[in-house]
């Protein structure tokens, strides 16, 4: 299995619907990514939704650990739609852990362009240890 960026299953069509070749950019809770450099430049990896392959992305650049309240513009406007500030972030990122989130908690910034949609992997869950999600 291909490591992967994972996102809840009410964000499918912005997944689909988001061009090949756009910078995109996801976070995650704390600095495990971080520390362990799980993803590098140039390293293809899967985007999923609700643990199915939804495409394969490209990885762009060096991943980045800060505080949220030190996400910049930039780092706002290469997001989800509906993750566009810093209250929207915490929101998602408490409910999505199950945790406390603030403006002073870490997280990790993973760079990253889509790949076309190839209906060949398109919906593949090969993933034994998920947890489906209902829609």
């Amino acid at each position: 299995m291909a490591k992967a960026i994972n996102w809840p299953a009410h964000f499918r069509q912005e997944v689909i619907d988001e061009p090949a070749g756009e910078l995109k950019t996801a976070f995650r809770l704390g600095r495990i990514y971080f520390d362990n450099q799980y993803w590098v430049d140039g390293e293809e990896v899967d985007i999923r939704v609700n643990h199915k392959v939804i495409r394969k992305a490209i990885i762009q650049g060096e991943l980045k650990c800060c505080r949220i309240d030190q996400l910049d513009a930039r780092d706002y406007q290469l997001q989800k739609s509906n993750l566009n500030d810093m209250h929207a972030v915490i929101d998602f990122l408490a409910k999505t852990y199950n945790q406390p989130v603030t403006p002073d908690t870490e997280i990790t910034v993973v760079y990253y362009t889509n790949r076309p949609l190839d209906p060949e992997i398109m919906d593949a869950d090969d993933d034994p240890h998920a947890v489906v999600e209902d829609s």
